[in-house]
């Protein structure tokens, strides 16, 4: 999880604000549930089990209601070989549709790389997928804070993860609980 908190990082200080019109930079960071998986993963691969929770770290750029985002997801699992830890990089697109009150609901799709290293290269797994999401975010106008905001949302992770010995399709489903912070 620290290589994941460092990757975050990264994207973190990666991130600008643009320069066109009305467009502004974020980053954040989101705390999530223990992930649900289902796939060949749990069945196939040696005996993968989530543990504790996810975290993510994000960064974007947003242009009006229209956001491009991308982030570092990462959780513990379980496996035969010890604690490993399965990250999930991904590039979306997001839509904020607005309620009222600073309230917003928005949609999101991306596409992603997902990895999984057992410290063998015959047992390690790294596939292509996608993602989609929707969540619900609440805009902090304050004089001391400017354009961050709070948000809860729901994404499944879908990726097809390979290694020399075997193909496998993996999902994940992961609420999550997080901010973001306008720059």
């Amino acid at each position: 999880m620290k290589s994941a908190l460092l990757l975050a990082t990264g994207l973190l200080a990666i991130s600008t604000t643009a320069s066109a019109g009305g467009a502004s930079g974020y980053a954040g960071l989101a705390l999530g549930t223990d992930p649900g998986i289902s796939g060949d993963l749990t069945t196939m691969a040696p005996n993968v089990a989530p543990e504790g929770r996810s975290l993510r770290g994000l960064g974007g750029v947003r242009f009006g209601k229209f956001a491009v985002e991308g982030a570092l997801n990462g959780f513990d699992v379980a496996t035969n070989r010890g604690d490993k830890t399965i990250y999930q990089f991904s590039v979306a697109a997001k839509y904020s549709l607005p309620l009222g009150n600073n309230f917003e609901a928005f949609g999101r799709a991306g596409l992603e790389r997902t990895w999984l290293s057992l410290d063998d290269e015959r047992y390690d797994f790294a596939g292509n997928g996608f993602l989609v999401g929707a969540g619900f975010e609440y805009r902090l106008t304050t004089s001391v804070v400017k354009n961050a905001s709070i948000f809860v949302d729901y994404n499944i992770h879908h990726a097809t993860l390979e290694n020399p010995r075997a193909k496998l399709d993996e999902t994940s489903r992961i609420w999550a609980l997080g901010f973001t912070i306008g720059f």
